[in-house]
C-alpha cells in the first residue's frame, strides 16, 4: 500500500471515529503541560479517543497496557457488522475493554486464542503490528529494518508491520540506532506512534475543518472518504482547468452509496481572485459526474469564509451543510484584508538596551562574530582531542536564548543559520542534541534570561533520549517563589514580578555539592541568592569555576561531566537522581589547560552545553 492512499483512508477512518465522540468534552489532565507528546495527547483528547486517569493525570511515561491500547485502537475504527463470538478468558463481559478487545477480534486485528493478557505492557512491535492490521499498512521491502542494530530482535510476525513503519517514515527509531521492538512502550510514545499515522487531523487543518463541518450538520450524512485534490483530478472534483490559485484542496466523497454527495475544501493562495474562482467552480462542475446519479443544478452551492472555498453538492441536506460551515469561527485559518488585520507586538528597547516583547525582556543577540562562533568550535575540539580520550561518550548542545523566539519580530534579525553552521561542521567529536524544538518563549522567565525549571521536561527528554536517562518532572515537588523579579530588573523600580518555581525530590534534598569557591555551602539550592542582583544564583549557587554534585543512592553509577554556562545551573539538579557525581566545568572562570588536574574524564560521559549568546559573545579558557 502507498503511502499517499494509506493516509487519505486513514483520515476517513479518523473523521468517522471523531465524528462518533464529538459530543465529548476534552478530559482535562493535570500532568502533560511541560511534556514532549503534550500536543499529540492534548489532540486526541479532545477528539475524545483517549482520557485520563480519574485523578485527572495521564501518566504519559506510564506504560500502555494492552487493555488502554486496545481501547483507543477500537475508537478509531468502524464497528463491524457481526460481532464476534470468540470469548478470552481473561477478559469477562463486565470488564471495562471487553467491547474493544472483542472488535479487534471481529476486525482481526489480535488472533484468536485463550488469552489476550490486558493488563500486560504492551510492546513497540506489537502496536505497530495492531496498527498495521487496522489499517491495512504493508511493507514492500522488509529490508528497511536493517538499518537498526537490533533489528534481529523483531519478531517474524511482526517484520513486516515494523518495516512497514520505517518505509512510510511513521517510525525512525531511537537516536542510538535502535528500534527496541520489545521494549515496553509509554502511553505518551504510543500515542505519539498512532498520531504519526496523521489519523486525527489538525483541527485547522482542511481534514478538520471538514470534520468540524460534518460534525454541525443535524441531518445524517454518508460515511466518507477523504481524497486530496491535485492538478490531475482537480476538473473532476472542481471543474476547474488548472491548480494554479489553489494551495491546498480536499474532496470529501461516499466510500460505499448510491446517492451523489461531494464537499470540496479549497484554500486558496494569497493573490488569488477569489470570487473569479467560486464562479468558475460554480459553472464548470459537473453534478453529473458519477453517471447513473446525479444532483440537482440548485442543489450545487459555493460559499467562501476568507481564503476557504466550499463547494457543495448534494440532494438530500445541501444548505445545512454551507450552513454549518458559515457558522464555523475560521478567522485563525482565513485571510484577513490588511485593513481587518490586528496590529501585531512588535519588539521594543528599554533605556538600558534590552529588547521587550509582551511581558519579557531579554538581552539583544547583536550581530553574527563568526571569528567567536569558530573560537567556540575550536575550543570544544581541542578539549575533545586532549582531555577525552577515556571518556565514555561525548555531547553537545546550544541551548536559544529568547530572542530566537521572535527573532523574526525583531528590526535587526540574528543569523541562527549560519551560526549552526559553523557550529556543527566545526563539532566532528561529540554529538549535538537538538534542543530548539522543545522550548517556546513561555518555557523562559519574562524578567531573567534564563530558562524555568519547570518547563524542562521536553528539553530532558531529547537529553535522555541520547544520553540514556528518563527524568519524569510530575514526580518533583514544586516550591513557589513570589515576587521574584530577575537579573533584569535589579534595582528598577516599578518592574514587573513573576513567579519562580524551582522543584526537588530526595535525590536533590540529599546530594551534597562541592563547590570549588565556597566550600563550606553543600547544598543544591541556595535561597539567600534570590536576595542578590542575581537571583538565579540561587541554582547551585551560581557561577564557580568547577563544583561537583554527588548523589550516593543514585540509579546506576553512571558519571556526567558539563562543559556549561549559568542555564545549566538549573538543569543539573533534575539529573543527580540518574548520576552518582555530576561534574560542572565553566571554562569561562577556568582555564581548559587545568583539566587534567581536577577532573577525571575516564569513563564518564561529557556534555558541552552553552547558550547562543555565550557561543558568539565570549571566548572559553
Amino acid at each position: 500500500m502507498n503511502k499517499k492512499n494509506f493516509l487519505s483512508r486513514s483520515a476517513a477512518i479518523a473523521m468517522s471515529a471523531v465524528l462518533l465522540s464529538s459530543s465529548m468534552s476534552a478530559y482535562a489532565v493535570n500532568d502533560i503541560a511541560n511534556h514532549w507528546a503534550k500536543d499529540n495527547i492534548q489532540k486526541f483528547i479532545d477528539a475524545g479517543v483517549i482520557n485520563g486517569y480519574e485523578d485527572n493525570t495521564f501518566k504519559p511515561d506510564n506504560n500502555m497496557t494492552r487493555a488502554e491500547f486496545a481501547t483507543i485502537l477500537s475508537k478509531l475504527l468502524d464497528d463491524p457488522n457481526v460481532p464476534t463470538e470468540h470469548r478470552y478468558s481473561d477478559v469477562p463481559e463486565n470488564a471495562w475493554f471487553f467491547d474493544a478487545v472483542q472488535k479487534l477480534c471481529t476486525l482481526q486485528i489480535i488472533s484468536v486464542d485463550e488469552k489476550f493478557n490486558p493488563q500486560s505492557n504492551i510492546t513497540r512491535e506489537q502496536v505497530m503490528v495492531m496498527l498495521a492490521r487496522a489499517m491495512r499498512l504493508t511493507a514492500n521491502d522488509t529490508s528497511s529494518v536493517n538499518k537498526f542494530s537490533d533489528a534481529n530482535e523483531i519478531s517474524d510476525y511482526a517484520l513486516n508491520a515494523v518495516a512497514a513503519f520505517v518505509e512510510n517514515g511513521y517510525t525512525n527509531g531511537y537516536e542510538d540506532g535502535t528500534v527496541k521492538p520489545k521494549k515496553s512502550i509509554t502511553r505518551a510514545e504510543c500515542v505519539k506512534l498512532i498520531d504519526s499515522l496523521n489519523l486525527i487531523p489538525d483541527a485547522n487543518s482542511l481534514e478538520g475543518i471538514m470534520k468540524s463541518i460534518y460534525n454541525g450538520v443535524e441531518l445524517e450524512t454518508p460515511a466518507t472518504a477523504i481524497t486530496n485534490i491535485t492538478a490531475d483530478n482537480v476538473e473532476y472534483y472542481l471543474g476547474l482547468k488548472t491548480f494554479e490559485g489553489i494551495q491546498e484542496a480536499i474532496a470529501s466523497e461516499p466510500m460505499i452509496s448510491s446517492s451523489a454527495h461531494s464537499v470540496c475544501l479549497v484554500r486558496v493562495k494569497d493573490g488569488t481572485d477569489i470570487a473569479q474562482m467560486m464562479k468558475d467552480i460554480k459553472e464548470n462542475v459537473n453534478p453529473q459526474k458519477w453517471i447513473c446519479v446525479g444532483v440537482e443544478p440548485e442543489n450545487v452551492m459555493v460559499a467562501n469564509q476568507g481564503n476557504l472555498i466550499l463547494l457543495v453538492m448534494d440532494n438530500v441536506n445541501p444548505q445545512g451543510i454551507v450552513d454549518s460551515f458559515n457558522a464555523l469561527e475560521l478567522s485563525g485559518e482565513t485571510e484577513q484584508k490588511p485593513e481587518d488585520k490586528p496590529e501585531q507586538n512588535k519588539p521594543t528597547i528599554d533605556s538600558d538596551g534590552l529588547i521587550q516583547y509582551n511581558d519579557f525582556y531579554m538581552n539583544s543577540m547583536g550581530t553574527l562574530n563568526t571569528q567567536y562562533v569558530t573560537n567556540f568550535t575550536n575550543k570544544i575540539e581541542s578539549v575533545c582531542s586532549e582531555y577525552l580520550k577515556d571518556a565514555s561518550n561525548i555531547y553537545y548542545a546550544v541551548i536559544p536564548s529568547k530572542q530566537y523566539f521572535i527573532n523574526d519580530k525583531v528590526e535587526n534579525p540574528f543569523d541562527y543559520t549560519t551560526m549552526m553552521n559553523i557550529v556543527r561542521s566545526g563539532i566532528t567529536s561529540a554529538k549535538e542534541i537538538d534542543l530548539t524544538g522543545t522550548l517556546e518563549l513561555d518555557d523562559y522567565l519574562k524578567t531573567d534570561p534564563h530558562w524555568k525549571q519547570d518547563s524542562l521536561q521536553e528539553v530532558l527528554n531529547a537529553l535522555g533520549e541520547t544520553m540514556g536517562f528518563t527524568v519524569d518532572l510530575s514526580t518533583f515537588t514544586k516550591n513557589s517563589v513570589p515576587n521574584f523579579t530577575g537579573q533584569h530588573g535589579y534595582n528598577k523600580e516599578n518592574f514587573a514580578h513573576e513567579t519562580m518555581t524551582y522543584l526537588t525530590n530526595d535525590a536533590i534534598n540529599n546530594a551534597t555539592v562541592d563547590n570549588f569557591q565556597d566550600k563550606d555551602f553543600t547544598k543544591v539550592y541556595n535561597t539567600a541568592k534570590l536576595e542578590t542582583d542575581t537571583p538565579y544564583d540561587m541554582f547551585l549557587s551560581g557561577s564557580t569555576p568547577l563544583l561537583t554534585i554527588t548523589n550516593e543512592s543514585a540509579k546506576s553509577d553512571k558519571e556526567l561531566v558539563m562543559f556549561r554556562d549559568s542555564y545549566a545551573c538549573s538543569l543539573a539538579p533534575l539529573l543527580i537522581e540518574n548520576y552518582k557525581t555530576i561534574t560542572l566545568v565553566d571554562l569561562r572562570y577556568m582555564a581548559s589547560s587545568l583539566l587534567p588536574q581536577y577532573v577525571d574524564f575516564t569513563g564518564k560521559d561529557v556534555l558541552f552545553m552553552y547558550n547562543d549568546q555565550i557561543i558568539n559573545t565570549v571566548v572559553l579558557r
